[in-house]
């Protein structure tokens, strides 16, 4: 599979997100411990950015609707459980997801080398 370069390596900073544009792709990308990791910068209830997301530790929040997933692995750790980061009642939480499954993230294979990060595309 074909790697692209997204970013130098001291861009990346665990804690906070890095998006790149790869070959027409948002990617987020970001260090859990000192390993790199990336993803496509879209969340898979509604396709929106991830970029203003809350990371901690290895997991990030959706913004909008507060989806949360693993970033090392994309598992789905919880599904929408709020609007515009309000909690609301569990009694919502079905409407709000608009009848779509729990799914996780796409996660992009990650690799540095002499100060450069690549990545794989899906």
């Amino acid at each position: 599979m074909p790697q692209y370069e997204a970013a130098r390596s001291d861009q990346l900073q665990e804690g906070a997100l890095h998006v790149a544009l790869v070959q027409g792709q948002s990617l987020a990308l970001t260090r859990v411990g000192a390993a790199p990791q990336g993803f496509l910068n879209k969340c898979p209830h509604m396709g929106l950015s991830l970029t203003r997301g809350k990371l901690r530790g290895g997991e990030i929040t959706c913004p909008f609707h507060g989806s949360r997933f693993d970033i090392c692995s994309g598992a789905n750790l919880d599904w929408v459980n709020s609007f515009m980061g309000l909690p609301l009642p569990k009694w919502t939480h079905g409407a709000l997801a608009m009848g779509k499954k729990p799914a996780g993230l796409t996660i992009v294979p990650v690799r540095e080398q002499s100060g450069t990060v690549f990545v794989e595309l899906p």
